[in-house]
């Protein structure tokens, strides 16, 4: 299954659920297709993507895991997930592999190669990986990521624009507006740079294993 070829769209219903224009349409947009059996929550916090994945996607089986062990005693409390766990990503292992695998916001402070293959590692054969990064990695570059076989999109002026880094592609607005905001962008990099505009965007990227 080539994933990369289902566009990936921008999940308006959860919006009007949610009321956030943030990264989580788009991750819910890409699960939504994707429709996976079981979920592996890496980084799962106090349970905000627990909650989403049971109760607003309906995934049959979600499991938990963040080095906090105060966080996984809260989110154990909502009852949402259906196994968690107080573990190290880097150490974490499970006896059969997921469906998919989310880490949102947990692993962008040390990805690198070593990690990707261990994440690879606990999802099945076709299974799908979602990392949202709210800052470039420290251990990784974007190139490197494209080229183990991530789709890789920057996200940026936040709850607009989902652009694909390696082939400048546009998935919420038509081509012929994305190339006037392309030149806007261009005349005014330097302003907008300033203003940290461009600082504040996420990186998203996903891949079928």
């Amino acid at each position: 299954m080539l994933f990369n070829v289902i566009p990936v769209t921008y999940d308006l219903d959860y919006t009007l659920t949610f009321h956030s224009p943030g990264i989580e349409p788009w991750i819910s947009g890409i699960l939504r297709q994707f429709k996976p059996s079981d979920v592996l929550d890496i980084g799962c916090g106090f349970g905000l993507w627990g909650l989403i994945l049971k109760g607003y996607l309906g995934c049959p089986r979600v499991v938990g895991v963040d080095v906090d062990h105060a966080k996984i005693k809260f989110a154990k409390r909502l009852g949402v997930y259906d196994e968690l766990y107080a573990s190290d990503v880097g150490t974490f292992s499970y006896p059969k592999p997921f469906d998919a695998i989310i880490a949102v916001e947990a692993v962008h402070s040390f990805l690198d190669a070593e990690l990707l293959r261990r994440l690879e590692g606990l999802a099945k054969r076709g299974g799908l990986i979602v990392l949202a990064l709210p800052a470039l990695p420290r251990s990784i570059a974007t190139s490197e990521l494209a080229q183990q076989g991530y789709v890789v999109h920057r996200y940026f002026l936040r709850g607009f624009i989902l652009v694909r880094v390696d082939k400048a592609e546009v998935h919420t607005i038509p081509s012929h507006l994305w190339r006037a905001l392309g030149l806007l962008i261009r005349l005014f990099h330097p302003m907008l740079k300033l203003l940290g505009v461009f600082e504040r965007g996420y990186l998203l990227a996903y891949k079928v294993v």
